[in-house]
């Protein structure tokens, strides 16, 4: 089995690091809102599959840490945590479409659908790479930390701010 390449764990670290801080900031933001959160169906699956992601980000990120790790072992872990925050990004996608979003034409609801839709394939993409013993499927994880950070950003937006207009 081949071990993670050397240099990986301090991605693991920095990444664990920033994801679990901005998760901080988003629990913060979900706490100060609530009540205007659960008035909105759409902000509660929001919040819910934006916590699933950043889940999947730190989770992925400590798992590069322990050694020795594989990547056949990182692989199969990241595919299994990828597919179960796919699965409550597609439920919240679903919920927030239906529900639609008032002053937002088609345009901007489909950009935002689709990078919330989008952040999970790079994780999916790099665990079937890993799991095949490609380690240029550690890039593709580092492709997901990042769109979740983005994205995960924008919803703590959301939720702070833009919940209260």
């Amino acid at each position: 089995m081949t071990a993670l390449p050397e240099g990986w764990t301090d991605f693991g670290v920095a990444a664990a690091g920033a994801t679990a801080a901005l998760a901080g900031l988003l629990i913060v933001a979900i706490s100060v809102n609530v009540s205007e959160i659960i008035a909105s169906k759409s902000a509660v699956h929001g919040a819910r599959a934006t916590i699933a992601s950043l889940v999947l980000a730190i989770a992925v990120s400590l798992l590069m840490l322990p050694a020795p790790q594989t990547l056949l072992g990182l692989g199969i872990a990241t595919i299994v945590l990828g597919l179960i925050a796919s699965a409550i990004q597609i439920s919240a996608i679903r919920a927030q479409w239906v529900a639609g979003e008032a002053g937002l034409t088609a345009g901007p609801r489909i950009a935002i659908l689709a990078l919330a839709a989008g952040q999970h394939l790079p994780f999916l993409v790099g665990g079937i790479l890993l799991l095949v013993g490609v380690d240029a499927g550690l890039w593709w994880l580092v492709a997901g930390v990042v769109m979740v950070v983005v994205a995960s950003l924008v919803d703590a937006w959301v939720l702070l701010i833009e919940v209260r207009r």
